[in-house]
């Protein structure tokens, strides 16, 4: 396994929200990134994965619509989803994107509930955004520990999933064992 950790330009992430500083065009810097790391290692290029936790969240997302045709799957920690227009912008790549989003009902900076501060996509509308791109039509819910629970929307005959965790009464953060999280249970479910 290699694990690469990309830096966006001024600690940002141009993913087109008014609180970026930063105009560089990101998805072509991890485009051209994931072609040289090809170049340079013998990687399976089938198991390309991307995650990143509040404006690295909204980056994974703007790769699940800019770049599927070399990632696989991709996960968003305390960040929101943010749409030019009314989501046409999101390339149909010719098949299905996997997601798993994780984010604290009590998250003061990229908020958990209608309305988003930054005109993003909300967790739940950043479902039913996926849900229909990827016409996911049924749902299993469980939880783990006594604060997270999980919502695993699927469809039979496939194995694209979104999946979030809704941490209660979690906040903006990485989360650890404290609420119920072990690395292994959460990236299994969707990469």
């Amino acid at each position: 396994m290699m694990v690469v950790y990309p830096q966006g330009l001024n600690n940002s992430w141009n993913v087109g929200v008014f609180w970026d500083n930063n105009i560089s065009d990101d998805v072509g810097f991890i485009r051209v990134m994931i072609d040289q790391i090809a170049e340079d290692f013998n990687i399976d290029l089938g198991r390309i994965y991307a995650c990143g936790m509040s404006n690295g969240g909204y980056m994974a997302y703007r790769l699940a619509c800019d770049l599927a045709d070399k990632i696989a799957a991709f996960g968003s920690i305390t960040g929101n989803f943010f749409v030019y227009g009314e989501g046409d912008d999101c390339l149909d790549q010719g098949r299905e994107v996997p997601i798993i989003h994780v984010h604290g009902t009590e998250d003061s900076i990229v908020n958990y509930y209608p309305p988003s501060f930054d005109g993003s996509l909300t967790v739940e509308e950043s479902m039913i955004f996926w849900l229909e791109f990827n016409d996911l039509t049924s749902l299993f819910q469980t939880s783990i520990g006594e604060y997270t629970d999980i919502f695993t929307y699927y469809k039979p005959y496939s194995n694209t999933q979104f999946v979030h965790y809704r941490v209660n009464g979690g906040g903006h953060e990485w989360f650890s064992e404290e609420w119920g999280f072990h690395s292994s249970e959460v990236l299994v479910d969707v990469f």
